[in-house]
């Protein structure tokens, strides 16, 4: 390959990167697994470009396939790459990172995406995310088109919390319930009454996107930052709603979601938060 050539490949490479990223990072949940599985589909262009006419498919399928070996060889070894995004109160990740995280989705999605086997999760961010045809999509699993909607198809079904494994409808009748005295309470600012429903050490972490993670601790600190939040929203809209046998209040601009509040709760206490950005 000239060095004219080899020059215009690698731009070509360039202007999908951010996308690929993207991808990868959807399916992955972490930035450097991301930028690994990118960097290994420019090493296979750099190898196969004679044969490669539509580049932005060829480049989403191989990195599709890098990802799904990836989650697969996860799988097995039942790592969690969320938990490295979760366990420090800020990072400071570099300048792809911060281009990621122009278009990323929310956090909160990838919560329950993670929750995902590894060819439901790839099926369901190919077709749903990004809009790929299921025949491309079953390419890249190596089935047939009707198995790779039949997987997208399951994975709607566990992110509407359709999972045999669900909690029981008493269950998730008393979770809503403690959402939904948490939501009144701080609407009306009520602050005995938030602190009749947070946990003494209730935790909540703060998504900051690329700034990283912010923990508050404690249930005076957490039902103040409640208040003075609701206090000065008063533009916003706020609902209820359900996440794979989870609740959470998403906070929404104009009939726009801006913002969700994951909670975790035992025994009609919260005890655990996580507000996340949906930008």
């Amino acid at each position: 390959m000239s060095e004219r050539t080899a020059d215009a490949l690698a731009a070509a490479f360039d202007e999908h990167r951010r996308y690929l990223t993207a991808v990868a990072y959807r399916m992955l949940g972490s930035h450097a697994d991301a930028e690994d599985a990118v960097q290994e589909a420019w090493l296979r262009l750099d190898r196969a470009a004679a044969d490669v006419s539509d580049l932005r498919a060829w480049l989403t399928r191989v990195v599709s396939r890098i990802c799904l070996d990836q989650l697969r060889t996860r799988a097995r070894r039942r790592e969690d790459p969320l938990a490295d995004q979760v366990d420090v109160e800020a990072t400071t990740p570099g300048p792809a990172a911060h281009a990621e995280a122009a278009d990323r989705v929310g956090y909160a999605l990838m919560l329950v995406i993670d929750q995902l086997p590894p060819d439901e999760r790839l099926a369901y961010v190919l077709h749903d995310v990004f809009g790929m045809p299921f025949p491309e999509i079953a390419e890249v699993l190596d089935r047939s088109p009707v198995a790779a909607r039949k997987l997208a198809s399951r994975a709607r079904e566990r992110l509407r919390g359709g999972d045999p494994d669900a909690p029981s409808a008493h269950t998730l009748r008393r979770r809503r319930a403690v959402v939904e005295a948490f939501l009144a309470a701080a609407r009306g600012g009520d602050f005995e009454a938030l602190l009749g429903v947070l946990h003494p050490d209730v935790e909540l972490r703060i998504d900051q996107g690329p700034a990283g993670i912010r923990v508050v601790r404690g249930a005076e600190q957490v039902a103040s930052g409640a208040s003075r939040y609701h206090a000065g929203a008063g533009h916003h809209t706020f609902e209820v709603v359900a996440l794979d046998g989870r609740f959470g209040i998403l906070s929404s601009v104009g009939g726009v979601p801006t913002s969700l509040l994951l909670v975790t709760s035992e025994d009609d206490t919260i005890v655990a938060m996580e507000a996340l950005e949906l930008d």
